[in-house]
């Protein structure tokens, strides 16, 4: 596995059904302006969606094909310009898996689909109860004592119907472990007990997969990026054998803007694998601690 996923975009001569499809979304694309006054070519949610159904295509089909000719689905607009169309449209192609849709895994799962990754696995056999209110994003009253990965996949379909849901309604294991993990391109790791972690750093070495992983408590947190192969969890918590079982939140809970924070930091690494780029926290972990508004990193190397 190299420092970076391998996602290319090819582009093949169009068929006849493709021709229509792009004569389609050039006929609704409409000319707008950037905040910076540079103009583009867009395509409106309303019209992405008559296109998707009226074509019997899905709408990652619809704006893959809209990116490919240069034409930018405007859900997508504020991307522009740290991410091209050409990074948008390998964000679409990539699959991440999610272990954990709690403090971590809800907002985690919230900002890959509104930054546009195609496929996500969502997996977590919890339901959620009252304690889940302060913190996870996809909590709320009317929602509890429903399946977390049932409420995710809910969620991810009002958000972006062009991301593709896998919702798994179980935990994650040593015996589902190769099932979850196949096909993944990324995996970030939300998990709340430090065993579970080493379970899964296991899983994505024997599937090649970089892992992306983090840990909360109180109102501080961690990020690292572990490839296989890397020291990893082990330069973190001790040989599995003699870590603890659970992290500081089973003492200290979690604040919400701790939770939020090191989920959005996860989620920066996670685009930057799904575009081609290196992990800036690969060997490294990043620590942050947002009572005293101070974030460091250590190195591993």
């Amino acid at each position: 596995m190299s420092e970076q996923v391998n996602n290319h975009v090819s582009i093949a001569s169009p068929s006849k059904a493709q021709s229509a499809l792009i004569e389609k979304i050039q006929q609704v694309a409409i000319e707008k302006k950037r905040p910076d006054d540079t103009t583009y070519r867009s395509l409106m949610f309303k019209d992405e969606d008559i296109i998707s159904k009226s074509s019997g295509v899905s709408h990652k089909v619809v704006q893959i094909t809209a990116l490919q000719n240069n034409i930018l689905p405007e859900r997508y607009a504020r991307n522009q310009r740290s991410l091209s169309n050409e990074d948008q449209i390998k964000l679409l192609n990539s699959h991440v898996v999610v272990i954990g849709l709690g403090g971590l895994g809800g907002t985690v799962t919230e900002i890959l689909s509104r930054i546009g990754i195609g496929k996500l696995t969502l997996v977590d056999g919890d339901f959620f109860e009252d304690s889940n209110l302060n913190r996870q994003l996809l909590s709320s009253t009317d929602v509890l004592g429903k399946m977390k990965a049932e409420v995710a996949e809910n969620r991810v379909a009002a958000l972006n119907p062009a991301v593709e849901v896998i919702p798994v309604r179980k935990y994650f294991n040593h015996e589902n472990s190769a099932e979850i993990l196949a096909d993944a391109d990324i995996v970030v790791d939300c998990l709340d007990t430090i065993s579970h972690r080493f379970i899964l750093e296991t899983g994505c070495r024997i599937e090649d997969i970089p892992l992306v992983s983090a840990a909360i408590g109180g109102t501080s947190g961690q990020v690292t990026v572990i490839f296989p192969g890397d020291p990893g969890l082990q330069l973190i918590y001790g040989i599995p054998e003699k870590a603890r079982t659970k992290g500081i939140e089973a003492t200290l809970g979690t604040l919400p803007y701790a939770a939020i924070a090191i989920a959005a930091m996860e989620c920066a690494e996670v685009v930057a694998l799904a575009i081609g780029k290196p992990a800036q926290l690969r060997k490294r972990l990043l620590l942050a601690d947002f009572t005293y508004h101070s974030v460091e990193t250590v190195s591993f190397e």
